[in-house]
């Protein structure tokens, strides 16, 4: 029987459209004043920061603040340090006089207050509040910061609408912002979303500032999860007052895979035995790559899969049958020499009949032979197939087979991979690696048969992305740079082939195999940041998984 959705427990993530949509719609349909979601944006993060880096008070504090209601968000903080005894310290980068009306109202209020300001306009007749002499006010500003020791340094330039590069003025205060950081030691607190940062597709427009603190105001963007906001700074998703009701009501389809989801992974009846944990059948392996097939198993196995049979060239089965994963079964191919042929795919086809679920490719190789047999399993076998590796490089020749699954599929491509699958170069897939898998997604659905069957890919790296082909997707949290070594993505393609077979969905067992994938490693890292290897990341799962819910990482409010 099918497990419960573990995903539904994990927060929605939303794109800059969806979050001005909800607050358009908070604002306009429920009444909420724009000010009132502004003045909440700016004391949850002014708590924020207090919560991580101390009390504001007496401290200085500098503020960047910009054009659009993100600057208002900085006028705001200002207000709030202000009233809990710190002194803050703004650059206005814009034209009072061309402020939206929330953050006219809040700079008035900042004026009658009587707080410290810069203002640079990004107009050639950049005029300050008082004269500064030779220097720019973003020059005069930062000079004025140098002498005083600072608490933090809050960055309200940009918001989540910034398209382009940062240029002129703003890219200045970029510079300056990360320039003092690193002159004080004092922590970045980003509003909303570093200044410089695509919020969709975390791509950096130039330059951008590093910040140590992000607060995502009511929730988090998928660029969150990219270039280092999860690894090195932390991320803290504030509520700004956005109704509950317009939120239910957006059915956004894009969530934040955390800790939430390992909510049913592990309960299992006391009778449980392992002819009910699902069997999975690998096809992997070929001369000189023998370790890959093995991680796969022991990804597989680690994940609580009950069986796993590996089928593997009759040439290499010595080397497997004396491995150390004792607890896998092999089964010899006899018209395999080097590499898996298309010759035994009568005895493939039997060895199918009482899985449920097949692995395909890790440590593959492509030969003519081998490609015939994926291709043929690709087409023609009913069972949910994860395919990764080499698997996918056959496929990334014959891209017309894609739309013809033969059942659900899961692909688990690094960028590479999904370049070769799409024919686009590496680094387009890396500038909006969510929009990359969901192509992959409809490639595979636009055949008569594709539509019928569940497709899933999992695109891997920093901020792994997943996507559905019926608009799901979603962005990994867990991870860190210690997994950069190879054997990390045979392990997850085993892990998801043993989701599948313990009766996950597709897309919870994607899910699911990734954040997990990528929790273990953050488990072994906390003793040795890099230097582990992939078995130890499978060795480290059952820990995992005995606790019924996995670490989250400490930096995620």
């Amino acid at each position: 029987m099918p497990l419960p959705d573990c995903t539904c427990l994990c927060p929605p993530l939303a794109s800059a459209a969806q979050m001005r949509e909800l607050d358009r719609r908070s604002i306009e349909e429920i009444g909420i004043p724009g000010a009132v979601l502004m003045e909440n944006a700016g004391r949850a993060t002014v708590d924020a920061m207090e919560h991580h880096f101390g009390p504001v008070h007496g401290k200085n504090v500098g503020i960047v603040a910009g054009p659009g209601n993100n600057g208002g968000d900085g006028l705001v903080i200002a207000r709030w340090v202000h009233s809990r005894g710190g002194h803050p310290l703004v650059l206005l980068c814009a034209d009072p006089e061309q402020l939206p009306p929330d953050a006219t109202l809040n700079w008035a209020i900042v004026q009658r207050l009587g707080l410290p300001c810069w203002v640079a306009e990004p107009a050639a007749t950049t005029r300050p509040i008082s004269s500064f002499g030779l220097f720019s006010p973003v020059e005069a500003w930062e000079k004025e910061l140098r002498t005083r020791p600072l608490h933090s340094l809050v960055d309200a330039l940009f918001g989540i609408g910034l398209a382009r590069p940062v240029a002129g003025m703003y890219l200045e205060a970029v510079r300056n912002i990360n320039r003092l950081s690193r002159c004080h030691a004092c922590p970045v607190v980003a509003a909303d979303i570093p200044s410089g940062l695509n919020s969709d597709t975390g791509q950096i427009l130039g330059e951008a500032v590093q910040a140590d603190l992000v607060v995502a105001y009511g929730l988090a963007k998928p660029g969150h999860l990219h270039n280092g906001v999860i690894q090195n700074g932390r991320l803290a998703v504030v509520d700004i007052g956005i109704p509950k009701a317009v939120l239910s009501e957006a059915s956004l389809p894009g969530m934040l895979l955390n800790h939430s989801i390992a909510g049913h992974l592990a309960q299992r009846s006391a009778d449980s035995h392992k002819g009910i944990n699902g069997h999975v059948l690998l096809l992997a392996g070929s001369t000189g790559k023998t370790g890959a097939a093995m991680l796969a198993a022991q990804g597989a196995l680690r994940s609580g899969t009950g069986l796993l049979t590996c089928a593997v060239p009759a040439n290499l089965f010595p080397i497997f049958a004396g491995g150390p994963l004792v607890e896998a079964m092999y089964a010899p191919l006899p018209a395999s020499t080097d590499y898996i042929s298309h010759g035994d795919f009568g005895l493939i086809t039997e060895l199918c009949q009482d899985k449920q679920v097949l692995v395909i490719g890790p440590g593959m190789a492509t030969a003519a032979a081998t490609a015939e047999l994926v291709l043929a399993l690709y087409r023609e076998r009913p069972e949910p197939m994860v395919l990764d590796a080499d698997a996918l490089n056959i496929l990334a020749e014959r891209k017309e087979v894609l739309a013809k699954p033969g059942g659900p599929r899961l692909f688990t491509p690094h960028p590479g991979e999904m370049a070769r699958l799409l024919e686009q170069p590496t680094r387009r897939i890396q500038a909006d690696r969510l929009a990359a898998a969901q192509q992959l997604c409809r490639l595979c659905g636009q055949g008569e048969h594709g539509a019928a069957h569940p497709i899933v890919v999992i695109l891997k790296g920093a901020g792994t992305v997943v996507a559905a082909a019926d608009g799901r997707w979603a962005v990994n949290t867990s991870g860190n740079p210690g997994m950069a070594t190879g054997g990390m993505g045979d392990v997850l393609a085993g892990m998801a082939g043993g989701m599948l077979a313990q009766g996950h969905a597709p897309w919870q067992a994607a899910c699911a195999g990734a954040y997990l994938h990528g929790a273990a490693a953050d488990l072994v890292a906390a003793t040795q940041p890099y230097g582990y290897s992939a078995s130890e990341v499978a060795a480290a799962l059952p820990q995992l998984l005995q606790h019924k819910t996995t670490r989250n990482k400490e930096q995620i409010c």
